[in-house]
């Protein structure tokens, strides 16, 4: 009887280190995604702003002078300045 409750303890330690090496993969594959999921999404985030200031910059080129434009370019650059400060919020910079 001993070395069948012997036995039983064997699977289960080796039970528990497949389910412990299952674990270690599947909290791998996750951060992965994680990882792999805001890389693309940064990168759609950059190719989206950069079509944006490319046809923006066209029409900018063509565009009369004309003081109002200007102020409408600063106004812009003011809008883009705070969503760059906003994402600043994220770099959680060591003090």
């Amino acid at each position: 009887m001993e070395e069948d409750s012997r036995q039983q303890l064997r699977q289960l330690i080796g039970q528990n280190k497949a389910l412990a090496k299952k674990v270690e993969y599947l909290e791998t594959v996750i951060e992965t995604h994680h990882i792999t999921k805001f890389e693309e999404n940064v990168h759609r985030l950059k190719l989206s702003i950069r079509m944006g200031i490319k046809q923006l910059a066209s029409e900018f080129q063509v565009m009369e002078h004309d003081p109002k434009n200007a102020e409408r370019i600063e106004d812009l650059i003011d809008y883009m300045n705070h969503y760059v400060e906003e994402l600043r919020r994220f770099t959680f910079k060591k003090k």
